[in-house]
Order: C-alpha cells, then sequence, then structure tokens
C-alpha cells in the first residue's frame, strides 16, 4: 500500500493564512482592549481596570446620564466621515457577506466602525465588545483574502475565522468561537471548513493569552464559583423545566431588541442626536441600577458569587428586566456593539431567579448559593441556545466559562430545550431574522445553504456561441461545427437573447435543400429560460427540471437581456460535489462480472476526475508518443470528440488514437497534476 499523499501546498497555505487571521485578531483584539481602558478618562473617575459598573457608582446622578450622551456624540461623529454607517459591521453584517458571497470590508470604513464602538462600550452603553473583536478579526481576513485573490468560497471561509478570533478572544473560549461560527455564521460542519477555523480561534486565543496574564484562567473559573455539582436527577428535570422558560425568554429579549429599533426609527433622527439620546436613556436607567452600564462581564461574576447584593430576588428581577431596556435602546439609537455578552447577563439573572423557585419546591442537600450560581450559569446557556439558535455553542461556551463538568447535564438539556421552544415561537434566530429583514433568503442544512451561497455568476461559463435570429441555416450549421456542442443561442439587432437553437432542432432541415433555402435562425429558435449573474443557484435550479434542458444562457440581468455566458447543469453538480462532499473521496461504481452485483471502489483522497480540452501544442500527436502517466502523472481513461452534427463521441483511448482539435481527454489524477497540465502543457 502506498504512503498517503502529503497535504497540498494549496491547503498548507490555507492553515497558514487561517493562522495569521487567528494572529491578526489576537494582535487587534488586544490593541482594542487598549483602547477601551485608555477611553476610561470620559467616564471622569475610576481607574482602566475599574468596571463600568463600579465607576458608575463613583458619579453624581447628572454624570451617570451625561457620560453615555457625550460617548454618543463622539461615537456618532467618528461615523460621520463615512457616511454614518457605511459598511458592514458586526456578526450580522458578516453573516450577509457570507450569504451573499460578494463585498468586501474597508479598512478606513471599519476602522471608523470600531472607534465609533469604543466610545460607546467605554462610556456605558449596554452592549458587548464581541461584535467589535470580531469586525477586527474578519477586516483582518477580508483583507488577506483580497492580497491572495481568493474566490468567494475561500473568502467567505476566511471570515469565518475572523470571527472566530473575535469570538474566542472575547471570551476565551477557542472551541465556543470555533462552533459559533459552524453553527450560526457558516452553517457548516465539513472537515475542510472546520479545520481552519479551529485553526484561527486557537491562534487567537494564544496570541491573546500570551499578551493578557488574566486571559490563561477560565472567564467564571473555580476561584469565582467554587464546585458546582449539578448531577442530581431532580436538578436535570428541573434545567428542563428553565430550558422552556429560556425559550420564551429569548423571544422577548429579541422583542425588546425590535421595539427599541423600530422607536427609533419612528422618530428619523440623525446619529448625531439619536446615539447621545440613547446613551442619555441608558445613564437615566442607570441612576437606580447602575448594574445596565457596560455589557455586563462584571455583573455576571456577581450574580454567580452573589456578592454585592446580586443574591436578592428583588435586585435580579431588576437586573433581568432593565438590563433588556438598556440592551434595546443602546442597539436601537445605533450603537455599533453586539448583544450576546448583554445576552448572557440577562440569562444569569434569569437563571438565578429560577433558582429561588427550584429552592422553595425541592428538599436538597445543596446551598441557596450553590443552586442559584449552578442555574446562573446554566440560564446563560439557555438564553443564548434560545437567541441564536445555537445550542451546541451555549454549551461548549459554558464549559470553558466554568471548566466545570459537573455542569453539562443540565446545560445540555437547558440548551436544546431552549432553542426547540424558541424554534417553535419563530423558526429564525436573532441573526436570520435580521438577514431576512435585509431580504436574505436563508436554507437550512448544507445541501440547500450551498445552493443559497453561490451564484450564478460563481459558475456561469462566458463561452456562450449566440448568432442573429436572421442569420441563415448554413450560418447555424457553422455556429454548430465551430462551437462543437448542442446549443447556441439566436440574438436580435440589438443583441437581446431571443431563444435557443438545440442540435435536434436543426436535424429534420439537413436533407432537405428547399426547406434549407428559405429557413433562418429565427425559425429554429425555441423560447429559452435564462439566468442572470445575480441569482443564486437556487433561484435556478428548478429550470433544469426540462430533461431536455442542459445549459441556460446568463444575460446580463432581467431587463439588459444581452447573452454574456452559460450555467450548464453538469457545472452545477460539480460545485454541490465540491461544497457538499468537499471533494474528499471520488467513488466509482463498477461490475466485476455480467449480472454480478455492483460494487463501488473509493480512489484516494487526493486523486480526482476532469475533462481538458487538447491543447493545441498536443493537436496531431498520438497518446503513446506522450505518454502523459510517466510525463505528467495523468491517465487518460476517455477521448472526447464532437462530430459534424455536433454530437460528442467517446472512446477509450488507444495507443495509436490521435489528438484532435476541439477534442477533450478525461484523466485522473491529483489535483495538482492537472493543474499543472491546464497552465502548462507539454511541447509539441
Amino acid at each position: 500500500m502506498g504512503k498517503p499523499k502529503a497535504t497540498p501546498v494549496r491547503a498548507a497555505a490555507f492553515f497558514l493564512l487561517a493562522a495569521g487571521v487567528g494572529a491578526l485578531g489576537g494582535l487587534l483584539g488586544y490593541g482594542f482592549q487598549l483602547l477601551l481602558q485608555s477611553l476610561q478618562l470620559l467616564r471622569l473617575a475610576g481607574t482602566p481596570d475599574q468596571s463600568l459598573n463600579a465607576a458608575a457608582l463613583d458619579l453624581s446622578p447628572w454624570l451617570r446620564v451625561a457620560v453615555p450622551a457625550i460617548g454618543g456624540v463622539l461615537a456618532a461623529l467618528c461615523l460621520m466621515p463615512i457616511g454614518n454607517r457605511r459598511g458592514p459591521f458586526g456578526i450580522t453584517d458578516i453573516m450577509a457577506l457570507v450569504i451573499t458571497r460578494k463585498g468586501a470590508i474597508k479598512v478606513r470604513e471599519s476602522a471608523m466602525q470600531i472607534l465609533s464602538s469604543a466610545f460607546s462600550i467605554a462610556t456605558g452603553s449596554s452592549i458587548g465588545r464581541e461584535s467589535a473583536n470580531s469586525q477586527l478579526g474578519a477586516t483582518a481576513a477580508s483583507a488577506l483574502g483580497d492580497a491572495f485573490g481568493f474566490g468567494s468560497r475561500d473568502r467567505a471561509v476566511l471570515l469565518g475565522c475572523g470571527v472566530a478570533a473575535g469570538m474566542a478572544i472575547s471570551y476565551n473560549a477557542p472551541l465556543a468561537g470555533a462552533l459559533f461560527v459552524m453553527e450560526v455564521v457558516l452553517g457548516n460542519f465539513a472537515m475542510d471548513v472546520f479545520a481552519p477555523i479551529v485553526v484561527s480561534a486557537v491562534i487567537a486565543t494564544l496570541v491573546n493569552r500570551g499578551l493578557r496574564e488574566s486571559a490563561t484562567q477560565a472567564l467564571y473559573g473555580a476561584g469565582d464559583v467554587g464546585a458546582i455539582h449539578m448531577t442530581d436527577p431532580s436538578l436535570v428535570l428541573a434545567a428542563m423545566l428553565l430550558g422552556c422558560v429560556c425559550g420564551v425568554g429569548g423571544m422577548a429579549f429579541r422583542g425588546a431588541l425590535t421595539l427599541g429599533a423600530k422607536t427609533f426609527a419612528r422618530l428619523k433622527l440623525p446619529l448625531l442626536l439619536a446615539l447621545p439620546l440613547g446613551g442619555a436613556i441608558v445613564g437615566a436607567i442607570g441612576i437606580p441600577q447602575p448594574e445596565v452600564f457596560g455589557n455586563g462581564q462584571n455583573v455576571v461574576v456577581g450574580i454567580i458569587t452573589g456578592s454585592d447584593g446580586f443574591n436578592l430576588l428583588g435586585t435580579l428581577l431588576l437586573i433581568m428586566i432593565l438590563k433588556s431596556v438598556a440592551t434595546s435602546v443602546s442597539v436601537g439609537s445605533g450603537a455599533l456593539g453586539g448583544t450576546f455578552t448583554p445576552n448572557l447577563v440577562i440569562g444569569a439573572a434569569l437563571g438565578a431567579v429560577f433558582a429561588y423557585g427550584v429552592g422553595a419546591v425541592l428538599q436538597l442537600d445543596m446551598s441557596d448559593d450553590q443552586l442559584r450560581t449552578g442555574f446562573a450559569l446554566v440560564g446563560m446557556a439557555g438564553l443564548v441556545a434560545a437567541t441564536a439558535h445555537a445550542p451546541i455553542t451555549a454549551v461548549f461556551l459554558v464549559f470553558e466559562f466554568t471548566r466545570n463538568y459537573d455542569l453539562m447535564l443540565p446545560v445540555m438539556v437547558c440548551s436544546i430545550l431552549a432553542s426547540l421552544v424558541a424554534r417553535l415561537i419563530d423558526r429564525e434566530s436573532l441573526f436570520t431574522s435580521r438577514l431576512k429583514a435585509k431580504g436574505h433568503l436563508l436554507a437550512g442544512g448544507i445541501e440547500a445553504l450551498a445552493m443559497q451561497t453561490n451564484y450564478v455568476r460563481d459558475v456561469m461559463r462566458p463561452d456562450a456561441v449566440s448568432l442573429d435570429d436572421a442569420a441563415t441555416f448554413d450560418q447555424v450549421m457553422e455556429a454548430f461545427a465551430g462551437a462543437r456542442r448542442d446549443t447556441v443561442y439566436a440574438v436580435g439587432s440589438d443583441q437581446q437573447l431571443q431563444g435557443r437553437i438545440h442540435i435536434h432542432d436543426v436535424k429534420f432541415f439537413i436533407n432537405d435543400p428547399t426547406l434549407t433555402s428559405v429557413c433562418i435562425a429565427g425559425d429554429l429558435t425555441r423560447t429559452a429560460p435564462a439566468a442572470t449573474p445575480e441569482q443564486t443557484l437556487a433561484q435556478v435550479f428548478d429550470l433544469f427540471d426540462d430533461p431536455d434542458l442542459d445549459e441556460l444562457p446568463v444575460v446580463a440581468t432581467d431587463t439588459d437581456r444581452r447573452v454574456i455566458g452559460r450555467l450548464t447543469r453538469q457545472d452545477v453538480i460539480a460545485l454541490l460535489s465540491d461544497e457538499v462532499l468537499g471533494q474528499s473521496n471520488l467513488r466509482v461504481k463498477f461490475t466485476a462480472d455480467e449480472g454480478a452485483s455492483k460494487s463501488y471502489v473509493q480512489l484516494p483522497g487526493s486523486a480526482t476526475l476532469a475533462q481538458i480540452p487538447v491543447p493545441d501544442a498536443l493537436v496531431g500527436r498520438a497518446l503513446d508518443s506522450l505518454d502523459l502517466l510517466a510525463s505528467a502523472g495523468l491517465t487518460v481513461l476517455v477521448t472526447i470528440t464532437t462530430s459534424q452534427d455536433g454530437r460528442e463521441q467517446r472512446a477509450l483511448p488507444q495507443p495509436d488514437t490521435v489528438l484532435e482539435a476541439g477534442s477533450s481527454l478525461v484523466v485522473l489524477g491529483t489535483r495538482e497534476a492537472i493543474s499543472e497540465f491546464r497552465n502548462a502543457p507539454l511541447p509539441g
């Protein structure tokens, strides 16, 4: 048995780029953290290491309102030079780039958006920094994708690497960051996608831990919460009930965010007024309840440890309600930031409130503090699963938060049920609902996602043959002979598509000179459904239901029907094979003897089949004079020539087979060998 092939150079290079995205994401995220600390002076009190909530306690009531309002003014001023808010920012917009596979993140615009986000976060807006960190990673990924000229699919994976890096350093959770991208952003767990995402998240985490000593510890580790054991069957059953509560609670939180956005949209305020107004409202809420300031990470610590009055039922209820209001106001006013961390705060408060009911009903050998802490952590997972429809991410996020395996059973059942209940209420998550509101079509499953996220422009061939619809019959035949394919397209004097002519449409005229002398292309034309470059494959796939239709003409736009290319059924199937199966292996069905049962041979992962046009340099050469196996590492399986009537004729290769102009070879070999032969064929 031969040794397996080494990792292809291109795949290795892509892994290095993924690692580069992770390293840049980690460095830029650390720089963003330093920026936030340097902006602490805007609080007019406190120190760079002090939490926003603690700093707010040192402020007079009027300053609690004024500081976030001033931050809103500064945040708006940052956006004004780039037209308020041009370009993508945050998880939802990056998902839109992945889905549409077009557009890019411009460095200047992204930098101004991140600076705006920093002013909002540093002065108390109820938003998280995970969106800014993800934006930094995605910006680095977009720049690298541009520099190396990657195609749309690879660019989408690189953007996912950037988001994974940002999420990983935001929560010191590389596995959860990677799973979030696979589960929410890309919707794809294929290994060729998952591997670079994990690499990026891990490298970003290592960089972050190397620069920040505190990042080596779990976010809410044993030092904060102690050992929490929730393996009692009654606690697991209670977590199932909490999952149902979180499912409803997640939808309520989404409703609050929607209401905040609609309220500010009705006001129609310019950003220079909307952002300060949002900051002032958050500040006003923070006068009696300073816990609403900032993303709330330290509030989660207070809830799970029960410190500083966070163990009081009334305080927990106020945090749960007012944090939802403050977040909806911050996001609705236009502040650039994430809702993931505020979501965790609300989930922790909800779980802690739920623990009071569990303690009153069940007689457990467990202190009230341990019960509150355990269910606060379970509630965090439940609310994340409900709002993002991401139960896998939620489970691993809490595990990486605590590194406590004894929490896993209740966290798992709570997350799954929360996601199920939320989906019963609304099939869309927080992120996908925003995408649908922007007109993006989404689909479930990797196959449907591949059809929705690939466009005609990604697959179309530019070699469509067209001729004037007034062309004579002889000119039509010349077009078929020159094109050596089954279909040509008729266009009017204005170059607009009139229809298609199939080779079968002319065979009845060939032997009747009385018809061919008066027949023109328009007489042979049949109606041709057409595609446009901006349509997804899902939008045009049904057109291939016609068994006689092997290709579609591609026209410039719906109104400009100039033929610019063609889309073949074969290319669509090949793309699905690549996207869904990853072309990891090729299987060939064969029968050993007549009547024997069919079997499959699985070729090595490095092998593939390809149809290659015979290069001009090899026309007239016999196959045995080339010895392609020795010279190029290719085995010729089939030769394809085109007859005068446009039909393809396939034959097994013989040593004396002479290669003809316009013919093709079906070859077996590695992708590298095939690529080299395409680009640099053997000399004649």
